[in-house]
């Protein structure tokens, strides 16, 4: 009998070096090759609680979790970060409650949008031009939004984004809440900050008030390990556990939770482990590739950067992202979480060391020997749209009838989906925004970089919501 995706990703994984999620990368750390794991496959009977009614074992284990990681309270989640921040938005914002929520947030917060009724407050990252990636959001740009919108009941950002920029969320919160709001941080990506004092201080100690960490990306867990943290009394725990139980599996992964709890521990009594064999190493690396003669490893200061995340930059060389994870693929079988016109984003976890390391940085090295300079005109900072605009309510953007209309029509029409610039990967034109003459001239200057249009021969295609 065929079956194709068991026998592919049998053979992937014992052919592939993994720069990608899950962060276990084939069960190579904490032992989990060890682990049977159909041993911790059960559910709701006598003895094994009830994640959303949590009074034994499985209570303990988040308690355990929430002293791990410095919050109030933890909640498993078996449904990826998008639970976390699906039932977070559900728990702060009722039909019609405004949120400021950052332009470059996952797309997880439209679909809580539209779940809760919400209205959308946009605000823009900084756009970082020198290496063609976005930045943080500013407590500047927060305040503004706050003092425009004083009726909003919170803010959610995503800290660090996929390129591992971090915001001051310290500076944040303690803007956010002078003005008594909830602030709410995606950080998904963050969840291994906790191993070790070179990678940035988690949003959980700095002020804010919910956290959602997806611990399958950046730590050795199986995909959908994530965790929401409640950090403050402004938040009330019962609303979030409410409705997680509503947009979750009603049969959660007992697989996904026990080893999450196993993961804590291991992490906890590994700790000078994990330090020699990848951190330090992870660092010896990040200094080998800063020799890199066309290839560029983007740096940034420590505390706004997560340094688990290797960047490089194709800008100045005669090849672009795309082909440079072909080559490393093809020539060295190693494959990277993501790879954009101008750089590739590598993600190391603590199941990388130094053979892993060493492995990649070779490879760079040689690719990097045979590549010519290229000048790269990058003047694309106009593109961001730095206003603080308001959106139309997402929910009645899914309800409403929509059309493709031809984009000299577009003018004044409302966004029926998010027109997106990669690289950097803004938006350009949220959900529910309305479509101004200035951004349908960008439209019309870089429609071979964008995402959510059609290209139709001569003719550029939006999808609008249909007017009566």
């Amino acid at each position: 009998m065929s079956s194709p995706l068991y026998n592919k990703l049998m053979q992937y994984s014992s052919s592939k070096l993994s720069f990608h999620m899950p962060g276990h990368k084939f069960g190579t750390s904490a032992d989990i090759d060890k682990i049977n794991l159909s041993l911790l496959d059960n559910t709701e009977v006598i003895g094994m609680d009830n994640l959303y009614d949590a009074k034994g074992i499985i209570k303990q284990a988040m308690g355990l979790m929430a002293d791990f990681y410095g919050a109030k309270e933890t909640l498993f989640l078996t449904n990826g970060s998008t639970a976390g921040i699906l039932a977070s938005i559900l728990a702060v914002c009722k039909d019609n409650d405004k949120i400021i929520v950052a332009r470059n947030c996952h797309h997880s917060v439209w679909n809580a949008l539209a779940l809760s009724g919400a209205e959308p407050i946009y605000v823009s990252p900084k756009y970082l031009q020198e290496d063609h990636i976005l930045g943080g959001i500013t407590a500047e740009d927060i305040k503004e939004a706050l003092v425009t919108y004083p009726d909003v009941k919170g803010v959610i950002i995503v800290s660090p984004t996929y390129e591992g920029i971090v915001s001051d969320i310290k500076e944040i919160a303690q803007v956010v809440h002078a003005h008594e709001k909830i602030l709410i941080v995606d950080e998904a990506h963050g969840a291994h900050f906790i191993i070790g004092d070179k990678f940035p201080i988690s949003s959980i100690q700095l002020g804010a008030d919910i956290v959602i960490n997806s611990m399958h990306k950046t730590l050795p867990a199986l995909t959908q390990s994530a965790l929401c943290h409640i950090c403050s009394d402004r938040v009330d725990y019962k609303k979030v556990l409410s409705a997680l139980r509503m947009i979750q599996t009603s049969s959660p992964s007992y697989i996904i939770m026990g080893l999450m709890d196993y993961i804590r521990c291991y992490i906890l009594d590994h700790k000078q482990i994990i330090k020699e064999e990848y951190i330090n190493y992870l660092i010896c690396t990040r200094e080998s590739l800063k020799r890199l003669k066309r290839l560029k490893l983007i740096e940034k200061p420590s505390a706004k950067y997560d340094i688990s995340k290797i960047l490089i930059s194709t800008m100045h060389t005669n090849i672009d992202g795309y082909r440079l994870a072909e080559m490393l693929d093809d020539q060295y079988d190693i494959v990277v979480e993501a790879a954009l016109s101008t750089h590739i984003i590598v993600i190391t976890t603590m199941a990388d060391n130094k053979d892993t390391l060493s492995a990649l940085e070779d490879a760079l090295i040689a690719i990097d020997c045979n590549l010519e300079y290229k000048n790269y005109d990058n003047q694309l900072d106009y593109v961001i749209n730095h206003e603080i605009t308001e959106g139309r309510n997402p929910r009645q953007v899914y309800h409403a009838e929509k059309e493709w209309l031809p984009i000299n029509r577009c003018e004044g029409k409302i966004a029926a989906n998010a027109i997106i610039l990669y690289p950097p990967g803004i938006p350009v034109i949220c959900i529910g925004e309305r479509l101004k003459n200035e951004y349908i001239q960008l439209i019309y200057e870089l429609k071979e970089k964008l995402q959510g249009i059609r290209l139709l021969e001569a003719s550029i295609l939006i999808e609008v919501v249909k007017e009566d």
